[in-house]
């Protein structure tokens, strides 16, 4: 039964975002993506399996990827680009297909609250939390909550020992010193 409400949920996005599926770089297994959302530049994303967008979201996709077991809230406004605006002579209006194009990288294993704006050129690590409203522009490390404007890490997701038991226990692209290295160029208790 819970096999088929999941093949459900993944017909309704089809439905809802068509050109997504059949545009995208790639689009992985179980994935839903809640109403009144809008993806520009399809043929640049790239998403994992097991994700969910709530209602209500912008994505300007220019090398955007999104990995597995990710979680976001509503209201996400994720922009892979930005406008040109240092044309001397030039308006603002007669630049406006001009761009600086960046990236933007959500790792595994992510929760983003809602009201949260993405920027480019940022990396939200393996396991962050992003809280609620937060600006995010520029990399977040793995395994920490992060919130604000500008977004940065407030404390680790878990202890040092406990880091250690979920690395043992889950697939993760970084070792246990790599995190630790990383918390500690944030100044990040590890107890």
């Amino acid at each position: 039964m819970g096999y088929f409400f999941s093949l459900l949920r993944q017909l309704v996005s089809i439905l809802r975002y068509p050109r997504l599926f059949l545009f995208a770089k790639r689009m992985g297994k179980n994935n839903r993506l809640g109403p009144r959302g809008h993806f520009f530049h399809h043929s640049e994303i790239y998403m994992g399996d097991n994700i969910y967008i709530a209602p209500g979201f912008h994505i300007s996709a220019r090398n955007l990827r999104i990995g597995s077991g990710i979680l976001i809230g509503p209201n996400l406004l994720l922009e892979c680009d930005d406008h040109v605006f240092k044309s001397v002579g030039k308006t603002i209006w007669s630049t406006r297909h001009e761009r600086n194009i960046g990236t933007v990288t959500i790792e595994d294993d992510v929760w983003i609250g809602g009201n949260v704006t993405i920027l480019k050129n940022t990396v939200i690590a393996e396991g962050c939390i992003v809280g609620a409203s937060s600006l995010v522009n520029k990399p977040l490390p793995p395994y920490t909550i992060c919130i604000g404007i500008p977004c940065k890490p407030y404390k680790t997701r878990f202890t040092r020992e406990e880091l250690r038991q979920h690395l043992s226990q889950v697939r993760s692209k970084y070792s246990f010193e790599e995190i630790c290295e990383e918390w500690s160029k944030y100044g990040l208790s590890q107890e």
